[in-house]
């Protein structure tokens, strides 16, 4: 009788990894609209790339990251990338606090 439970044991739980292998393998669910297709992680990768050094702001707003900060040389910047791609759509700099000084 124990070597019958054994085998049923161990047939129970090979189906159950059987079917979290399944499970696993099974690609991810497409976003829902509204959804952002990239996550703040990959914003604000982009935003660096983009020449923002300094990240003060980031938000989420109308299908759209938005992000604020500062570039090497001081000077605000704000972009703006679609939530869904991550396409840079806006890139808006102030000149920095330094040009404004008296030569």
């Amino acid at each position: 009788m124990p070597l019958y439970r054994a085998a049923s044991a161990w047939a129970l739980a090979g189906t159950f990894m059987l079917q979290a292998g399944i499970a696993a393998a099974q690609p991810a669910a497409p976003n829902q609209p509204g959804e952002p297709g990239i996550s703040m992680t990959e914003a604000r990768r982009i935003a660096i790339d983009n020449g923002m050094v300094r990240i003060e702001e980031v938000e989420l707003e109308d299908c759209l990251w938005q992000l604020n900060g500062s570039d090497n040389l001081g000077a605000d910047i704000e972009i703006d990338l679609r939530a869904s791609d991550g396409k840079v759509v806006k890139v808006e700099r102030n000149d920095p606090l330094s040009a404004a000084a008296p030569h």
